[in-house]
């Protein structure tokens, strides 16, 4: 497959939009882990709903597709469960919130299989200080959603802690040496990952990432001095049937918590900017999940 690669915009910044969907449950019932059914659900919506968004989004490589999906961890939502779907934008794909959301409604309607149907409440816009929202059931579209570039979000951290909490919310799926990673990831690893998933999205994007590769010695350096302290790591499987080759596949991933110690006030907004994109493998299926907290 040839890879969907903007280079008209080369110029600009990458962008990113962070979209959050508040959704109420009509009593929906998952097998497993929900990733791939959003995905497929989302994918059907926008092809017959908008091909430009669909081709943008959907029709590139798997691993550089200009959003990340990130869904609820329950199987089970009762009815009148309000729940979040987050999804974030990327590069061109920012031009598309309107069909995203538009489509996501729609989705709820028709209902998932398996899954169930859902109402949308709102959807909101998590831009760097608060959650902004860009439309509601009741409203309808308030405003447009106003993407920002990822520079934006490199917000200076004055906190002195030197405890912090890593908790893996879905499965992250990264490899070292070709081989996948089954232990907790020491925070350098995490570190790289970071700057090879923005250099990714960048370059499916045609837009400049935000910090240039001669640039990240110095986070590199104090990530090498941030230890691991304790970690409850498991590995999570999950099982999808290709909607292309119709083969079920396993893909497998770590979820879990990480506690590091170190001084990591340099390189904390780009864990903070990680929250956001998410990291590894299979972020449009809703792996790679992560949060980040303060812990002393």
């Amino acid at each position: 497959m040839t890879l969907a690669v903007n280079n008209a915009e080369s110029h600009r910044p990458l962008r990113i939009l962070p979209l959050r969907f508040i959704l109420r449950s009509c009593g929906m019932q998952f097998p497993d882990f929900s990733g791939s059914v959003w995905h497929g659900g989302l994918g059907m919506v926008l092809a017959q709903q908008s091909s430009t968004a669909f081709h943008c989004l959907y029709q590139t490589h798997s691993e550089s597709r200009l959003y990340a999906l990130l869904p609820p961890m329950q199987s089970s939502l009762p009815t009148g469960e309000e729940f979040e779907l987050r999804l974030t934008l990327f590069g061109a794909g920012v031009d598309h919130a309107l069909a995203v959301t538009q489509a996501i409604v729609e989705l709820g309607k028709i209902g998932m299989k398996p899954g169930g149907h859902y109402e949308t409440i709102a959807a909101k816009v998590a831009s760097i200080h608060a959650e902004i929202p860009y439309m509601s059931t009741q409203q309808g579209f308030i405003t447009l959603p106003r993407a920002l570039v990822a520079s934006d979000y490199l917000t200076t951290d004055t906190q002195s802690a030197k405890t912090y909490r890593i908790q893996l919310t879905t499965p992250l799926r990264i490899k070292e040496g070709n081989n996948l990673l089954r232990a907790a990831p020491t925070y350098e690893q995490l570190l790289r990952r970071i700057f090879s998933r923005l250099d990714q999205i960048a370059h499916a994007a045609g837009e400049i990432p935000p910090l240039a590769k001669n640039m990240r010695d110095k986070f590199y350096d104090e990530a090498e001095q941030v230890k691991i302290k304790t970690s409850s790591i498991a590995l999570h499987g999950l099982e999808r049937r290709s909607a292309r080759s119709g083969q079920q596949m396993q893909f497998n991933g770590i979820i879990g918590t990480v506690d590091y110690v170190g001084a990591i006030q340099a390189t904390l907004p780009w864990f903070k900017l990680a929250c956001l994109m998410q990291l590894g493998g299979k972020t449009a299926f809703g792996f790679g999940g992560l949060k980040i907290e303060v812990m002393s």
